[in-house]
């Protein structure tokens, strides 16, 4: 069992509720093995890692893997092709234009000022290198999760990496039948919930006590579609990364061409 604290947001393999979540992050992972690939990637960091199951399938792939967070990987996440660094991403202790590729799945909504990281990884990227950033598709999101700082509809992060990279392609992680009905019952569930507070006395909450309500919740409507439909299996095909669209459950940008920074 991992040992990090349950909290309803950070992934943990081992829990069968969240395997569709899994699932769907672990497609953008697989889309960037294949860019890797392509463009013969072969140092490649996974930046805010989390529990690092992301960074084994790199390792898996690749040839050579960094992943860095400010919290210790899942002990099953080591690979002999992965080395973990865990450090901020503002005091990375790695020299400029180190990679090829830089992955950054679902981090910059939890960030209030984006511009320290992005430009992190515009410095860690080699010239003729590429990044990838997911993050919740705003327009999908039901906007209740309490670590997440700022969510993004897809003009707006575009227009916000723009400042950091001259190529720019918005992609994202879309949703085929069985996933797509799961996740509107959920969202319908949470919404029926959030209801029950019309006047969203819940934000006043200590934080403590929201964060712990959130990790409950995310159990209680998880375990409720569960009950009454049952959880659906899917697997990585089921979440396509397609050309970006207001139903898509993330957003995918492809990153190229980094702007010199200072």
């Amino acid at each position: 069992m991992s040992a990090l604290r349950f909290t309803g947001e950070r992934l943990h393999e081992e829990d069968p509720l969240f395997a569709i979540d899994l699932q769907r992050h672990r497609a953008a992972y697989a889309y960037a093995i294949e860019l890797a690939r392509e463009q013969s990637s072969q140092r490649v960091l996974d930046l805010g890692c989390g529990t690092g199951y992301g960074t084994h399938e790199l390792a898996e792939a690749l040839p050579q893997t960094f992943a860095l967070d400010r919290i210790a990987p899942d002990s099953r996440a080591r690979h002999p092709r992965a080395l973990f660094i865990r450090a901020d991403a503002g005091e990375l202790p790695i020299r400029p234009a180190s990679f090829d590729l830089v992955v950054s799945f679902q981090v910059i909504e939890h960030l209030e000022n984006p511009a320290p990281y992005l430009e992190a990884i515009t410095r860690l990227l080699r010239p003729e290198g590429a990044a990838i950033i997911t993050t919740p598709n705003l327009l999908q999101s039901d906007r209740e999760n309490p670590f997440h700082v700022h969510e993004y509809e897809a003009a707006e992060l575009a227009a916000l990496l723009a400042h950091h990279f001259e190529d720019v392609d918005m992609l994202g992680v879309g949703a085929r039948a069985g996933a797509k009905e799961y996740y509107e019952a959920r969202l319908q569930r949470i919404r029926t919930i959030v209801r029950l507070d019309p006047l969203r006395l819940r934000t006043r909450l200590p934080r403590s006590i929201v964060d712990r309500l959130f990790a409950a919740f995310a159990v209680i409507v998880r375990r409720g579609i569960q009950r009454s439909e049952g959880l659906p299996e899917v697997q990585i095909s089921d979440f396509p990364i397609l050309p970006v669209e207001p139903e898509c459950l993330d957003l995918l940008a492809v990153c190229r061409k980094p702007r010199p920074q200072g």
